[in-house]
């Protein structure tokens, strides 16, 4: 704690000699309180409206992380995943709390924080569609991928099966009602992460199947989001981050909702001990 506390101290320092000087990491430093923009969804990150408190990962993380820089953690400010980059422009919140896909794409506008954990996505089909249990070329005019209008698994099968047909539900629709096309045979197959399909094989035994849980699909790293402008709090909250995951208090988080196998893979810092015997 004391060298993360000392980090932020000398991001602190840095900030004050840039010429965003008055930005974000000053008013966090004279208010000593990060606003939270956030995306509430299970396991992640769930408010109980009766007492208020927050829990999910997310709530867990950013705890520590609060701790860890001595500052008090409030998620303030509701957003959409499509809306996070302009609404840390106009200063709505200080940091996207939220466990955030990586994309290329949004990198050109906002800064990531180092990955907490990674998070892959599988295929997944009709329980008994004898097809899918052996290899299958994904990439055929006879197959009907059903997902959310824009979702990441339209732009991988634009990538990885262009010849496929894709059922685009609109981006509003229930996430649900994409595995329930596939369970109705609507279409043959979709692809998601192994929480989203536990949770749903759970209320709906034996309908669908996760295919090739060797090999996901895409493997995407998970961190929070920061304004272009703020490095150097992004640098902050990374060192508490690194402590977490190398202390050993990241995985006791994630060991809390490690219910359904092939959900997450742990984040690692590698290092190497010269004095150890091979």
């Amino acid at each position: 704690m004391i060298i993360v506390y000392w980090a932020f101290l000398l991001a602190i320092t840095a900030f004050s000699t840039s010429s965003y000087a008055g930005d974000t990491l000053s008013r966090i430093n004279e208010t000593q309180t990060v606003r939270c923009g956030y995306v509430e969804y299970s396991p992640a990150l769930i408010k109980d409206m009766k007492t208020g408190i927050w829990s999910g990962f997310n709530a867990d993380i950013m705890k520590e992380v609060g701790q860890r820089l001595d500052l008090k953690v409030e998620f303030s400010s509701p957003t959409g995943w499509a809306t996070v980059v302009a609404d840390l422009n106009t200063k709505k919140f200080d940091m996207l709390c939220s466990g955030f896909w990586v994309h290329p794409n949004v990198g050109k506008f906002a800064l990531f924080s180092r990955p907490f954990i990674f998070q892959p996505v599988f295929v997944v089909a009709r329980a008994n569609d004898a097809r899918f249990d052996h290899p299958l070329d994904l990439n055929s005019p006879d197959l009907k991928m059903v997902a959310l209008e824009g979702d990441n698994p339209v732009n991988i099968a634009k990538a990885d099966f262009p010849k496929a047909k894709i059922l685009e539900l609109p981006n509003m629709t229930d996430f649900s009602q994409v595995l329930v096309n596939v369970a109705d045979g609507r279409a043959d197959f979709t692809i998601v992460d192994a929480y989203t399909f536990g949770a749903y094989a759970k209320n709906n035994p034996g309908k669908l199947k996760l295919i090739n849980t060797h090999h996901p699909v895409r493997v995407y790293p998970v961190s929070f989001v920061f304004n272009s402008n703020d490095s150097v709090f992004r640098d902050a909250v990374n060192a508490a981050l690194d402590e977490m995951i190398l202390d050993g208090t990241m995985d006791k988080i994630f060991q809390k909702i490690d219910i359904y196998p092939h959900a997450f893979y742990r984040a690692t810092i590698p290092y190497k001990d010269p004095s150890a015997t091979p």
